[in-house]
């Protein structure tokens, strides 16, 4: 009872003293009315308004798989995501057919970004669209065009293009004939993909993302197995996964000093 006590007046003793110290009534008004200057943030970290430079960037992002849709158009290879949804391994109930088919409706989405008023905008290119089975060889011509298209639209509208090269749509046949990122083989044939695009896009797009989220790809793909290619791998394979994907970010040092290209790894 009397420790008790005790730390009962201590505490009552510290109300009193803060009480007597800043004027407290119970609702704090009276420390704004003794200074109405008194601000509790430190100026130094306040958000500033109206102080972004003029050449931010704006924008939103997609991937290929989850806009494009028409996954067997013009020429298309399979990726292993289309696979990975048809097969027992996927999660949910999710197909090919769910997404908003940007490949037909370009121009509607492209008049959804006029609308929203965006300057930048990220999106992916779609491996197996332009190389059906992985390997630089003959590019599919209406893959080509397609993404031409798009960059020359977007330039068209004062809206920066911001490119990824690799959002997981990896060529079904590079998962199949080589184990996909498992294999070493595959940093050799991403950069020629990679070179391919610098080629016939870096005259107009600045921005490149290598690998969106390598992360992922190599945890969930090759890990737990609840993205694609689906396979459930002792540790090893997924750190081996981890480390060819992070070759695949020095791809863009390639292009380093070529002046049309201002080449951006995003890891």
């Amino acid at each position: 009872m009397l420790v008790w006590y005790r730390k009962g007046s201590l505490a009552l003793g510290a109300l009193v003293f803060v009480w007597i110290v800043t004027g407290f009534d119970m609702n704090g008004r009276s420390v704004w009315i003794k200074d109405p200057n008194l601000s509790p943030v430190n100026e130094t970290q306040m958000f500033l308004y109206d102080t972004f430079p003029p050449e931010f960037l704006w924008g939103v992002g997609t991937s290929a798989f989850q806009v494009e849709g028409s996954q067997w158009k013009d020429g298309k290879g399979p990726s292993i995501w289309e696979y990975f949804i048809q097969s027992p391994l996927r999660a949910g109930s999710m197909t090919d057919d769910d997404s908003s088919d940007s490949y037909t409706f370009l121009e509607k989405d492209l008049s959804a970004l006029d609308f929203l008023g965006v300057s930048s905008y990220q999106f992916s290119i779609s491996w197996p669209r332009l190389f059906p089975t992985g390997v630089v060889t003959a590019v599919n011509e209406k893959g080509l065009h397609y993404y031409n298209r798009l960059l020359n639209s977007l330039l068209h509208r004062r809206i920066e293009p911001v490119v990824t090269l690799y959002h997981w749509d990896l060529p079904l046949t590079l998962q199949e004939e080589y184990g996909g990122w498992k294999n070493e083989s595959l940093v050799d044939i991403f950069s020629d993909f990679a070179m391919f695009c610098f080629k016939a896009f870096g005259d107009r797009v600045k921005y490149w993302i290598t690998v969106h989220n390598p992360y992922l790809v190599a945890w969930q793909g090759y890990g737990t197995g609840i993205h694609a290619p689906g396979e459930r791998q002792e540790g090893a394979a997924v750190y081996t996964v981890g480390h060819n994907l992070i070759k695949d970010l020095n791809c863009l040092h390639q292009i380093k000093g070529k002046g049309e290209t201002e080449a951006k790894a995003v890891g």
